[in-house]
């Protein structure tokens, strides 16, 4: 088999993380306009949260529900406690990013202080490490789950915002918030449920990190902030479906390029796409010019 269809079978499930990730991110800033710059904290915070699961249950499912749970809660915390108290102020956009780089910086230091600044390997079952051949690519079990489980989740929140009265409540909030709350749309409440729910997908991209490297650390999901944010450019701010195929174009990309240059520029490739994104197509690769236009 080629390496070139390795790299793409790899980029699969780069992409399955990465898309999480990058859905996440885009729902809470479309509805809230707060640019999370501790939103690889949240990732690691999931991934934490499987790890010390770990310690009870053998069951990586559970450990993976345990993960999500930490992840939203502690998304879900972070506006309540801390942003809400800056966003009723007025405050500007470059003052919460600020902010949110702050409380990355806070979250980090605090998984130092309980577990170290050093990697702790999760526990997988030995079948589940295995590779084996699917058709023209090379996946372990892990990776199988990592995928399956993505796209489950993917397709469980599509229904949920084109379905349901939430999810028609969040485009009214993320379109025209003072208009959506004028014709009576909880706007505060569905903020929380929107932190909330970005947390739960970020929770569990920050299961998959652990699952697939092997191994948690303070830093694991900050890795993937400026991939995330490549991502939620290209895909266009508030797009879902534009940041999923945005992160299959950018773990396509990152672990492709790999094959032919050295693996260490894998991040570089994914910031390369988000500067070429801001330059020549600011407002999304999959966001049409009347959507601009309504903006």
């Amino acid at each position: 088999m080629s390496s070139f269809l390795a790299a793409v079978g790899f980029g699969l499930v780069t992409a399955s993380i990465v898309g999480l990730s990058a859905v996440a991110l885009t729902l809470q800033l479309g509805v809230t306009n707060v640019p999370n710059f501790a939103h690889g904290e949240i990732l690691t915070l999931g991934a934490y949260g499987a790890f010390e699961a770990q310690r009870f249950t053998s069951n990586l499912a559970v450990d993976a529900l345990i993960g999500m749970a930490v992840g939203g809660l502690a998304a879900l915390a972070m506006n309540l406690c801390v942003l809400q108290s800056f966003v009723k102020r007025g405050t500007r956009t470059i003052h919460l990013l600020i902010v949110t780089a702050g409380l990355s910086l806070v979250i980090q230091n605090v998984l130092i202080f309980f577990f170290s600044s050093t990697d702790q390997s999760v526990k997988l079952p030995a079948a589940a490490q295995v590779p084996d051949h699917v058709g023209p690519f090379i996946w372990t079990p892990i990776d199988l789950a990592t995928m399956g489980t993505a796209i489950a989740a993917m397709a469980v929140l599509y229904a949920v915002l084109k379905y349901t009265k939430f999810g028609k409540a969040q485009r009214a909030v993320a379109g025209q918030p003072e208009l959506a709350r004028v014709r009576g749309v909880p706007v505060t409440r569905i903020v929380n449920l929107t932190w909330l729910m970005a947390g739960l997908l970020a929770g569990l991209a920050g299961v998959a990190v652990a699952t697939t490297s092997g191994s948690v650390a303070p830093a694991s999901g900050g890795g993937y902030l400026l991939i995330t944010f490549a991502a939620v450019v290209l895909g266009g701010v508030g797009k879902p479906q534009g940041a999923l195929l945005a992160a299959v174009i950018i773990g396509l990309a990152m672990e492709v390029s790999a094959v032919y240059v050295d693996a260490a520029y894998k991040e570089v490739i994914a910031v390369g796409i988000l500067i070429l994104a801001i330059l020549f197509r600011p407002s999304g690769l999959f966001t049409t010019a009347r959507a601009v236009a309504e903006r």
